[in-house]
């Protein structure tokens, strides 16, 4: 090979190695998961409960933060124990603890308890997880907080586990199909009509209601609300009600019972 080629492949070499990006820690994503186990200092419910966090998704500078990380759930009450896994587990008790933990490492904390709402709703709850009656059977259920699964900043969807305490292992069974399907922080129970009405089309404003009513052993869409907000286009900073279309459900079909307007609409 020629002298010249030879140091022309040389200055193609030194200009490609210049013009490569150099990897910073800052922004990129660890390279291993990293293991942090968790111990809650109270028992929930009877259960001695503990959490491993399997993945850290979130980049370096973030690892202070609470948001969806995925871990494994592990509850024990005497002889019987199960786990669950939880790809959106969060818990505001962890903030500032994380970034210090070496992989592999157990903390302590304190589990934050559940508190339905005034209007019966999930809303403003912090708890990762909690029993509660969702279907009206008189049992508690499993119910495990999906940290802003609903998409919304802030705002949580959760998943629902019945508990079968036959046998020596506890068994958890997800409920699924609607209402359980869709539960989230806006969804209302009612135990004394035994019904759940679900939110639908939530964004800066819900589009309307689902109400689900508890039929002998299994639940049925009763009422269907449709929030017609056309008319509120383009005002500003003036408060205005939707137009609100209410359908009764017969045999899987909607039916429409009554317009309530709103004042302008009058």
């Amino acid at each position: 090979m020629k002298k010249s080629h030879a140091l022309l492949l040389l200055c193609i070499a030194i200009i490609a190695a210049c013009n490569t990006p150099k990897k910073t820690d800052k922004h990129t994503k660890s390279d291993k998961n990293i293991n942090f186990n968790i111990c809650y200092k109270q028992k929930v419910n009877g259960y001695a409960v503990s959490a491993t966090i399997i993945t850290d998704s979130l980049y370096e500078e973030f690892h202070s933060d609470i948001t969806q990380r995925e871990a494994v759930l592990s509850f024990k009450k005497d002889n019987q124990e199960f786990t669950i896994f939880n790809p959106l587990y969060a818990d505001k008790n962890l903030i500032g603890k994380l970034a210090a933990l070496k992989n592999g490492e157990t903390i302590q904390i304190d589990y934050i308890p559940f508190h339905v709402s005034d209007d019966n709703r999930f809303s403003g709850n912090q708890s990762p997880f909690f029993f509660f009656d969702v279907d009206f059977d008189g049992d508690e259920e499993l119910i495990v907080c999906l940290w802003e699964g609903m998409a919304h900043h802030g705002h949580h969807s959760y998943q629902a586990f019945k508990i079968n305490t036959g046998g020596i292992n506890h068994r958890l069974s997800p409920m699924t199909g609607n209402p359980f399907d869709e539960l989230d922080d806006y969804s209302e129970f009612d135990a004394v009509n035994k019904t759940i009405c679900i939110p639908t089309d939530v964004d800066i404003k819900i589009g309307g209601r689902k109400t689900y009513c508890l039929s002998e052993t299994s639940f049925e869409l009763k009422e269907v609300i449709k929030y017609d907000w056309e008319h509120t286009k383009g005002i500003k900073h003036t408060p205005c009600d939707p137009t609100i279309y209410y359908y009764k459900v017969i045999d899987g079909e909607e039916i429409l019972d009554r317009i309530e307007k709103c004042p302008s609409d009058r």
